[in-house]
């Protein structure tokens, strides 16, 4: 049964290895995460968030789909 933490699903998948939202992660981590999304400050929150996006794969696809934007729109201005 996995932990929830503010919206982050905890998961033990092994000797030291936690699973949150599909990305593995230490005990280690995954304890500072616990802190990091239990803060009261919010940048720290998006700071754990971002990390356990980019453990999972999800970042990269963000990352990946804001360069194509940003190319059609260099292709776009250069060809007007």
């Amino acid at each position: 049964m996995p932990l929830i933490v503010n919206g982050h699903s905890f998961t033990l998948k092994g000797d030291n290895i936690i699973v949150v939202d599909g990305g593995q992660f230490t005990y280690e981590e995954a304890l500072q995460l616990v802190k990091l999304l239990n803060s009261g400050n919010p940048f720290v929150q998006f700071n754990a968030d971002l990390l356990i996006s980019e453990r999972n794969g999800a970042l990269r696809l963000v990352v990946l789909v804001l360069i194509a934007i940003v190319l059609m729109v260099v292709l776009f201005i250069a060809t007007s």
